[in-house]
């Protein structure tokens, strides 16, 4: 029995990723790593797709004793299971927001597989499509090793983000440089909207513009460091947010952030504001928190409530303006900061909070792997 790990984003399929330095820069893909390492200890064969490829071309393995585990498309899974491999468990980690071909059809894609694992195997309302979905995913994030000490409270600073600009919109827009690229994302974003009803959807619950006006609020009192990629080139943004953005994040903006869990460790509240609203969906920004030891400012799943404990973060929903979210801020005092925290860490120690884990996650793979 061999197992094949596909997937079309070429990084995923080099040696490097078996390396936990490697990992960081795809957040939601260390558990490879740990795939690999708990793999070789239980005996199990775990190549990439396309070793498994050489592998069945070379007469070493029979393809039919192959078992593909897929993220999303990938063109190598798609030859071994040509060659009659099995398929075994695919993965989605991406919202349709960035993969909308992908949930356009990922009802028949699921039924394919034994086993799925991810967002995109989730319905409206949060719980599982179809029947071969028998256990809890939740987007892994951290290694064990990660937790941060924490800090103390009055020696940190205010209020962080980490977060790349990678703006969506459901309109056309006139960008704050009219450029041939700039052109060709809004026909490509045009023409996705034409071809895929999920990526028409996904924009209708994007947050980008929510994570905009909380930039732009605290950014302009002075009281927000920025951290992360496309912040400082606001060319590609509408011209209106653009100029409305640019003065703010002009002395807050600081770069891209090398150490995410290190920075926010020093910092009382974080923002983490989903990419979209979608049941089911949180991604790493909420579990970041929890392991850097700050107070996450949370905004995305509708359904957050039962994935983690209420007393784990603060919900944006319960707020009427940005005025209030400072005073609340500015009122929190360190007690109640660090019980919000510990419910954080504490929620990590559950079943359900050791899957955000890279090993945790892994260790699930291989007890999946094992009922073959």
């Amino acid at each position: 029995m061999h197992f094949a790990f596909c997937s079309d984003i070429e990084e995923f399929n080099k040696d490097q990723l078996r390396d936990k330095q490697w990992s960081y820069r795809f957040p939601g893909s260390g558990w490879i790593t740990c795939v690999y390492r708990m793999a070789a200890e239980s005996g199990i064969n775990v190549a990439s797709g396309d070793v498994a490829l050489a592998n069945i071309a070379s007469k070493k393995w029979d393809a039919k004793e192959v078992y593909v585990i897929q993220d999303m498309t990938s063109t190598d899974a798609a030859k071994l299971l040509d060659l009659g491999a099995m398929p075994f468990l695919i993965t989605c980690f991406e919202a349709p927001l960035y993969a909308p071909f992908f949930y356009d059809s990922v009802v028949q894609i699921a039924d394919r597989f034994k086993f799925n694992l991810g967002f995109g195997f989730l319905n409206e309302q949060g719980g599982a499509i179809g029947e071969k979905t028998r256990f809890q995913f939740r987007f892994p994030s951290f290694y064990f090793d990660d937790m941060q000490e924490i800090r103390s409270w009055k020696d940190r600073k205010k209020l962080v983000l980490v977060a790349a600009n990678k703006y969506r919109a459901k309109n056309l827009f006139i960008p704050g440089r009219l450029s041939l690229i700039n052109v060709l994302r809004q026909v490509k974003s045009a023409s996705w909207q034409f071809i895929s009803p999920a990526y028409r959807k996904s924009l209708a619950a994007s947050l980008h513009d929510r994570r905009f006006e909380a930039i732009e609020y605290f950014a302009s009192k002075k009281e927000l460091d920025l951290y992360g990629a496309g912040w400082g080139d606001l060319d590609e943004l509408p011209m209106v947010w653009g100029n409305r953005l640019r003065d703010a994040v002009k002395d807050q903006y600081l770069g891209r952030c090398e150490n995410k869990l290190e920075t926010i460790s020093g910092y009382r509240f974080s923002i983490c504001f989903e990419n979209m609203v979608l049941p089911g969906y949180m991604t790493e920004k909420m579990v970041d928190c929890f392991v850097a030891g700050t107070v996450p400012l949370y905004l995305g799943a509708p359904d957050i409530e039962t994935l983690v404990p209420v007393e784990s973060f603060v919900d944006m929903r319960n707020f009427n303006s940005y005025d209030q979210v400072d005073n609340y801020m500015n009122s929190a005092n360190e007690h109640d900061a660090i019980r919000m925290i510990r419910a954080g860490r504490d929620y990590l120690r559950t079943e359900a909070g050791m899957l955000h884990s890279y090993e945790g996650f892994a260790r699930n793979v291989i007890r999946l792997a094992k009922t073959c």
